[in-house]
């Protein structure tokens, strides 16, 4: 019995403190309680100041400087509730040296920033009065290209004059324009600028007419037509490009965009390879990064699929390079006195063909060496698509070094590099226009794409 009385007793002390505990973070400590509680705290740190005070200083601080000297923080006030301290105006009237913030005025009476008085300003811009010819226009555009460089060489400058002075001069081709006003064009100058750039650092007779026509393109044109945004885009991205991907872009324009409809025979193909391929073989970009960088200057888009140039082939030519043809003898049958020039021999063996690139040219086909009767038309037709040839890249390969030897080469480099997967953007097909024209001297229309 005494230990059930003994435990009932120490439960109900320990409930009583537990609600004096809760009491107190509640409601507070009484204020008598509380008064005497805080002397004896104020009593106890004076004792302990005085303690500290009496004990031997190891270390003499430094005097302060009136200039450091702060005023003295006003003390925090207490809340004797609850005992909390607000330090809100400490923070706002602290100071930070570490996050102290200048003027203009501060740093510069402090000699932290001086004006550099060892170089000359930019010189002023000309502000013509009244217009000026273009021969005088010319001097103040050389000048102005020069100027823009620290330091040039005597090639450059000569290279600047060379390229100003044939742009300048094919301004005299614009028909009712005053070339003056022309050129005094915000825009005109850009391309102007870019086009100088171009040939100073691919300075050739190629580049010199490219530059040339995309200018002309440029100066004749008005802002809205499509032609002129291309050629303005063109001398941006030119001064940043390699001959080798001038190169690029022209095969690319004459397998994917055009087709020959003259190559129907081997003696056809090899003078086609000798003329339009053989001029493009030269420093071809091999590497991820040539292709890359014309995908950047957005000339190129990269494909997810490879392309081989024997199916570029295939698809650009296919009654030469998928049909094998059909034999001497077959064509005999369907008609005997054939007209000169109308069937050549395959490039398949023994076989012959008719002189035509694929079956959309057929009608015009039959015109032409008056083939009228609708039963040979019919006959020829299903006779030319009887020997159908799966693709092989090595029956390609032979055929190409047999017939046309740059066109053999073409395919390594082609299968070998990122050609396989490229395809012309309207930019590219510009530049490879104005590329096979001034190289190779053809002319390519892109109207159907602009």
């Amino acid at each position: 019995m005494l230990s059930i009385y003994f435990s009932c007793m120490v439960v109900l002390l320990v409930a009583a403190a537990f609600f004096c505990v809760c009491w107190v973070m509640v409601c507070g400590m009484p204020k008598h309680l509380d008064g005497g509680l805080l002397a004896r705290w104020r009593e106890a740190s004076a004792e302990d100041r005085e303690d500290r005070t009496e004990a031997p200083r190891r270390r003499k601080a430094a005097p302060r400087r009136e200039a450091d000297a702060r005023p003295a923080a006003p003390a925090a006030q207490v809340n004797e509730a609850t005992q909390v301290f607000n330090f809100g105006a400490l923070r706002q009237e602290e100071t930070d040296d570490a996050t102290r913030i200048f003027d203009r005025e501060a740093v510069t009476e402090a000699g932290l920033r001086k004006p550099a008085e060892h170089f000359a300003l930019e010189p002023e811009p000309e502000v013509l009065e009244e217009p000026q010819p273009p021969e005088v226009l010319e001097e103040y555009f050389v000048r102005h290209f020069l100027n823009q460089y620290g330091a040039v060489s005597r090639t450059a400058a000569q290279d600047t004059r060379t390229v100003t002075h044939h742009l300048i001069e094919r301004m005299h081709d614009l028909a009712g324009r005053d070339a003056s006003d022309v050129l005094t064009h915000i825009m005109v100058q850009e391309a102007l600028q870019n086009a100088q750039r171009t040939y100073v650092m691919l300075p050739n007779d190629t580049v010199l007419g490219m530059v040339g026509d995309a200018f002309f393109d440029v100066a004749r044109g008005s802002k809205s037509d499509t032609r002129t945004i291309l050629a303005y885009d063109a001398l941006r991205v030119m001064p940043r490009m390699e001959m080798g991907q001038f190169h690029a872009l022209a095969l690319l324009l004459l397998f994917h965009y055009s087709r020959n409809m003259d190559n129907v025979s081997a003696d056809a193909l090899r003078a086609y390879a000798d003329r339009y391929v053989a001029p493009l073989l030269r420093e071809l970009p091999g590497e991820y990064s040539g292709y890359q960088q014309l995908e950047y200057l957005h000339c190129v888009s990269l494909e997810n699929r490879d392309t081989a140039f024997g199916q570029v082939l295939r698809d650009s030519y296919p009654l030469v390079f998928a049909f094998r043809g059909c034999m001497k003898s077959e064509l005999d049958s369907i008609r005997a006195d054939w007209p000169a020039g109308a069937i050549v021999p395959s490039l398949f063996n023994s076989y012959y063909k008719a002189a035509v690139i694929d079956d959309s040219l057929l009608p015009e086909y039959f015109d032409r060496y008056g083939i009228d009767s609708e039963k040979e038309q019919t006959l020829l037709n299903a006779l030319l698509h009887s020997r159908p040839v799966a693709y092989d890249r090595r029956e390609v390969e032979h055929i190409l070094a047999r017939v046309a030897p740059p066109l053999a080469e073409l395919q390594k480099a082609w299968d070998n590099s990122l050609l396989r997967r490229s395809s012309l953007t309207l930019m590219g097909m510009y530049i490879a226009q104005i590329h096979i024209r001034e190289l190779i001297g053809e002319e390519f229309d892109l109207s159907h794409w602009m």
